[in-house]
């Protein structure tokens, strides 16, 4: 095939990986996951086809006057070709409805004295008698706990059950698992993230396949599915191939757009349908603002780092410097998307039993500026989490090249351009009443095209580079006062400052 000509990205109506790499030239594991590709979408257009239908028996109930005890998979938005005029409607009542369900445990897990392994499984067995109520209770003896590492503001456990829980089959639920995976919230970390929020959002991505799925929700934390897999590494990441991989999974959450608007900002502090702020700068806003609350505290945090010091001494240097990315950024009015706004290697998983990578830990997702999420994600190439001695450190000749980026932009380009003709997919052939309908629609790009659209995202991630650094610096600011977990918060966030100021003085 001549390099100059058109380059096929996905080919339709699921052909064998094989076939894919001989019309592509891509190397049979490449193919595999392009075809992967595909399934992906079939799936979540198909949940997401359900989910409508659900929504419809549930709204002709509610006009009869009846109540329904379950529960819908997601979030039920009509799509475009539903709506004159672009509009979109939810569901709020349902969705308050499955919040409720999901926070109406009030357990708290206290871990803050560092139990021995019978006390920790006592605790834990009380939680799970707590979540799965009605069920026989669980046995301390049967309950085996193990700290997992990774999680910079989380304490995360694996908890196996043996046997496990019985099956909830009054409430319709399938065979519960033996191994679940334990999340208990750090220390302050509720004073700068909505909790709400994220529990919403995890509920959305779970039914459409994003994600473990989510068992229950306890005061401190939450309880989710253990997914066989392994973490990726600060050298997975810059693995061409996963690279790649991951450029997919990104443009997946990024295309959601087209199906959840962005909320009100009264009913979930995400972005308004008009004119609304995008993450970013709600929380550096909101971040910027419990700063001047503990300004005394973080000056005390500080004390002993000369580079922090000097920051918090010319602290309004800092603010003309927010003041100026901020224009910069919304003279380019960048476009807005669902974003997972911590695509670090640890927040990646890669599943043992197909390879697929699967992206975990939503608590700062919602809607912001893709290109945030990008540059966000080329710059945690230059972090080593578990480094002995430094881990706090980030190395910046370690930032992915121009031929890293391009590889990675050249495959979020064509996955976009595949998933924004078939998300958009006419109602018919999302709603069919039989899989075979949905058949996805081949993209083919010019290179030329993919060319200019390589290089004028290149160009749009420059001014999220310093964004990233300052959200994470002044994030690091306020965990150096509040947070438990062993970790040089104040290196972190007067590196990153630093790495702010001087790149806003660039611009």
């Amino acid at each position: 095939m001549s390099s100059t000509g058109p380059s096929p990205l996905f080919v339709p109506l699921n052909p064998s990986p094989r076939l894919v790499a001989q019309m592509t030239g891509l190397s049979l594991r490449q193919s595999e996951l392009e075809v992967s590709q595909q399934r992906n979408l079939k799936r979540m257009l198909r949940r997401i086809r359900a989910s409508r239908h659900h929504h419809a028996a549930r709204h002709h109930h509610r006009k009869q006057g009846m109540s329904l005890l379950t529960l819908p998979a997601a979030a039920t938005l009509s799509s475009p070709a539903d709506n004159e005029g672009g509009e979109w409607s939810d569901d709020t009542a349902a969705d308050d409805d499955a919040l409720a369900l999901l926070r109406r445990n009030d357990l708290h897990m206290d871990i803050s004295d560092n139990p021995a392994h019978d006390e920790l499984a006592r605790r834990v067995a009380e939680l799970f008698n707590s979540v799965f109520e009605p069920l026989p209770p669980i046995d301390p003896a049967h309950v085996e706990v193990r700290r997992l590492s990774g999680a910079m503001t989380n304490c995360v456990f694996m908890v196996s059950v043996v046997p496990p829980p019985p099956a909830l089959r009054h409430l319709n639920k399938p065979d519960l698992p033996s191994k679940y995976l334990l999340r208990v919230y750090g220390t302050g970390v509720d004073e700068f993230l909505s909790r709400e929020k994220e529990l919403y959002w995890l509920s959305q991505l779970t039914s459409l396949g994003f994600g473990p799925r989510l068992y229950g929700i306890f005061a401190n934390g939450r309880l989710e599915e253990f997914l066989e897999s392994t973490t990726l590494t600060k050298d997975d990441i810059r693995n061409q191939s996963t690279s790649k991989h991951i450029a997919r999974r990104m443009c997946e959450l990024h295309s959601l757009v087209s199906y959840y608007r962005p909320f009100d900002l009264k009913h979930r502090g995400g972005l308004s349908a008009a004119g609304g702020v995008p993450e970013l700068w709600s929380n550096v806003d909101s971040w910027l603002r419990l700063v001047a609350k503990k300004w005394p505290r973080i000056r005390h945090a500080c004390r002993a780092n000369p580079t922090c010091e000097a920051i918090l001494n010319d602290w309004s240097s800092l603010e003309h410097a927010v003041a100026k990315l901020r224009r910069v950024i919304l003279a380019a009015n960048p476009p807005v998307v669902f974003a997972h706004d911590d695509l670090q290697y640890g927040n990646i998983l890669r599943l043992e039993a197909t390879g697929e990578l699967v992206v975990v830990d939503f608590e700062y997702a919602g809607y912001n500026y893709r290109a945030f999420d990008i540059a966000n994600h080329f710059c945690e190439w230059m972090a080593d989490y578990h480094h002995p001695e430094h881990p706090h450190r980030l190395l910046e000749d370690r930032y992915p090249t121009a031929a890293q980026r391009c590889h990675f932009l050249r495959t979020y380009v064509k996955a976009s351009a595949f998933l924004n003709a078939n998300m958009r997919a006419h109602k018919d052939v999302v709603e069919s009443d039989h899989d075979a309908h949905l058949e996805l629609r081949a993209i083919r790009l010019d290179d030329d095209r993919i060319r200019d659209e390589i290089a004028a995202l290149d160009n749009e991630i420059v001014p999220f580079v310093p964004a990233s650094h300052l959200h994470w610096g002044i994030w690091g600011l306020l965990q150096a006062c509040s947070s438990e977990i062993d970790f040089d918060y104040v290196a972190y966030a007067a590196q990153r400052l630093s790495i702010f100021l001087r790149m806003v003085d660039q611009l």
